[in-house]
Order: C-alpha cells, then sequence, then structure tokens
C-alpha cells in the first residue's frame, strides 16, 4: 500500500534533519532560559543540554521569582518557535501541491515540531517512573508547577498533550499521504540518533 511506502533519498534526508533538528532545538531552549536571565539582571552560560548560574561579582544572584522567569524562559522558547512553525504552514498551505514539499514546507514543518519536545518529556518522565518507581523533579515543567504551587502533573501533561495534537495536525494536515510513513520512521530513528549523537557524545564536547 502507498501509505506503507519508504522513500529511501527522503528518508536519509529527513534522519539527517532530525538530528539536527534535536541538537538545535536543544540549544535554542537553553538559550530561551539565558535571554530570560538576562533580562533579569542575572548572568548565566550555556551548555549542550543545560545553563548554569555564573556568579561573578558584577550581576546579582537570583531569587525564586527570578529562578521561576529563567526556568519558563526555556519552554517558552520552544512552544513559541512551535507554534511560529505551525502558523507558517497555515500560511503557505495555499502553495502546497497534494503530494510535494518544498524546502520551505518541510523548513516549517521542523520549526512547527519543537512541540513535540513538551510530548518527549512527558514520555520520558512516565519511563522514568515505571524504571525507577518515583517521578523526577528536574525538568523544567515540573520546577514550574512547584513555583506556581500547582500539581507536578499539571504543566509537563496539559503541553505534552498540546505538543501531541500539534504533531498529529503537522503530520495528517501538511505532509503528503505518500510521504508520511518515510517521515515517521525517519522521526523515531532521527530523533533517537539526534538524543544519542548530541546529548551523549558531541554536545558534552562542543559545548561542555
Amino acid at each position: 500500500m502507498i501509505i506503507f511506502k519508504i522513500e529511501l533519498r527522503l528518508l536519509l534526508f529527513l534522519i539527517i534533519a532530525f538530528i539536527f533538528t534535536t541538537a538545535i532545538g536543544t540549544v535554542s531552549h537553553e538559550y530561551g532560559h539565558f535571554v530570560a536571565a538576562k533580562f533579569r539582571g542575572i548572568n548565566m552560560q550555556i551548555h549542550y543540554a543545560y545553563t548554569s548560574y555564573i556568579y561573578d561579582g558584577n550581576l546579582r544572584g537570583a531569587d525564586n521569582f527570578d529562578k521561576f522567569i529563567v526556568t519558563l524562559g526555556g519552554p517558552i522558547q520552544t512552544m513559541l518557535t512551535g507554534t511560529l512553525g505551525l502558523i507558517l504552514l497555515f500560511i503557505f498551505q495555499k502553495n502546497q501541491k497534494a503530494c510535494t514539499l518544498n524546502f520551505k514546507h518541510w523548513f516549517c514543518i521542523f520549526l512547527s515540531l519543537f512541540w513535540l519536545r513538551q510530548t518527549a518529556n512527558f514520555t520520558m518522565w512516565m519511563i522514568g517512573y515505571l524504571l525507577e518507581g518515583k517521578f523526577s523533579t528536574r525538568c523544567d515543567e515540573i520546577r514550574l508547577a512547584k513555583y506556581l504551587e500547582l500539581p507536578n502533573w499539571s504543566i509537563i501533561l496539559s503541553t505534552a498533550f498540546l505538543g501531541f495534537i500539534i504533531t498529529m495536525i503537522v503530520i495528517f494536515k501538511f505532509i503528503p499521504v505518500n510521504k508520511r510513513f518515510t517521515f515517521i520512521i525517519a522521526g523515531f530513528a532521527g530523533g533517537i540518533s539526534g538524543y544519542m549523537i548530541w546529548l551523549e557524545l558531541l554536545g558534552k564536547i562542543i559545548m561542555p
């Protein structure tokens, strides 16, 4: 069936795109924390998958409100980028042919999939519970919920749901039927490869 057809050339292109998007998405998320810190007059340094405070004597330390704003900066950057990508997809839709996508469309698709981070975070949060018997409190969404005195699951679950809905819209509305299976396979292969290459290998060397 055409729905299960794999285009090898497209598959390779998409896997590479997912690998790069994983790295770029991770660093840009941390840049969101960095910009939020600068907005509050706090100095921070961006690393491959986290951002650290710098107490250099020239800029003040962070209080609880500052930490809330800094924590918020990462998810806001990620979700705003994803939302921009989705809006652009709707704008460019009239120029999209039934079975083809140009570079502009693919670029917007990958921008919109920044939202997928929220769903992936929730999935890893649940897997962590199944493996360790307790929920992690390290991710941004859990910290934000604590700052706002909300249930720990409230923000991570709601944004994960939004991320899932947006991903489904992108796949089933903007990706032609004959390319969907290739895209989904590439997403799994490229996402896992991107995680291993950036977070486990190169990221620690390039941005320690």
